[in-house]
């Protein structure tokens, strides 16, 4: 492949995928400068270093382009449907609700889910840096207030914009949150009269409660709690259903999932993949070829 057509190559992969020569480069692990200056014919450097680099890009593309990574779409499982019920009454009712299971069963998709379903629910994503004051310049973000003050300022803002709304809070790994946070969210609670959901782990039931029980005060608010199981082996079924692919797969994707959600939606894409690459049919032998690649 001539320089000429390299360069063309690399023009129609920009204009497909709407990238500029910025994304290109971090794609290439090159320069901007130094892709720009070869491209213009015009680079002192190694000029073999980067045609290599192109060549590698172009032919990941094209095998991108022959076997695309096929999506899968949301499909109401007993996890999601239990999650979405819970939120519901919580929504509706002004409750406090957990839900926790284990990672990897659905509970970010199903959570995203239900709030695309429903504009007026704020979502956070809790993580290891949440401490009660980012929560709160979080969920004043949310609001459409600045994020800005003092926490007890914006916590008083919260309540006004709140109180009222009928609107629901979600938080995502929710046992990130320290007992801080937690208060604040179910004082929140009392004043605003709004719903309130975390997920998480199952450790989050132990964070409400507190080692001996001395957060009851927080634990005690909890109106509705529910534990999450495994998939089931019919919801395996309707996700390999809405994949468009023969039902008679299930037993075999559902033994190699271990009834992690995760597991099985990577599955999927990676054993449909593999029967492509290879030009054959997808069977439970392609399966366990591809389960065997995962880390489970």
């Amino acid at each position: 492949m001539t320089n000429y057509d390299l360069i063309s190559n690399l023009k129609t992969i920009m204009e497909t995928q709407d990238s500029s020569q910025n994304d290109l480069s971090r794609a290439l692990g090159i320069s901007a400068a130094a892709l720009s200056q070869w491209m213009a014919g015009k680079y002192k450097g190694s000029v073999a270093k980067i045609e290599d680099a192109v060549k590698a890009f172009i032919e990941r593309e094209r095998e991108k382009t022959k076997t695309p990574k096929k999506s899968i779409p949301f499909v109401m499982t007993s996890i999601s449907k239990k999650i979405f019920e819970l939120a519901r009454v919580c929504h509706l009712e002004g409750e406090i609700g957990v839900c926790y299971g284990e990672a990897g069963i659905g509970k970010t998709v199903t959570a995203k889910e239900y709030l695309s379903r429903n504009s007026d629910v704020i979502f956070i994503e809790a993580d290891l840096g949440y401490t009660a004051k980012v929560l709160f310049i979080e969920i004043h973000k949310k609001l459409g207030l600045i994020g800005r003050g003092l926490i007890h300022e914006m916590f008083d803002q919260v309540v006004d914009k709140l109180k009222g709304s009928g609107r629901l809070i979600v938080i995502d790994e929710a046992e990130h949150l320290p007992y801080r946070a937690l208060e604040l969210l179910r004082r929140v609670y009392d004043k605003a009269g709004v719903g309130i959901v975390l997920l998480g782990m199952p450790r989050l039931i132990h964070n409400l409660r507190g080692k001996r029980g001395e957060y009851a005060q927080l634990y005690s608010r909890v109106g509705l709690a529910g534990k999450l199981d495994q998939l089931k082996m019919q919801d395996t079924e309707l996700i390999v259903n809405a994949m468009n692919l023969d039902t008679k797969l299930s037993s075999a994707y559902h033994t190699e999932c271990h009834g992690n959600t995760r597991i099985l939606s990577k599955l999927l894409a990676r054993s449909i993949r593999l029967a492509r690459i290879n030009d054959c049919p997808l069977n439970a032998d392609v399966i366990k070829t591809a389960a065997e690649m995962l880390i489970v």
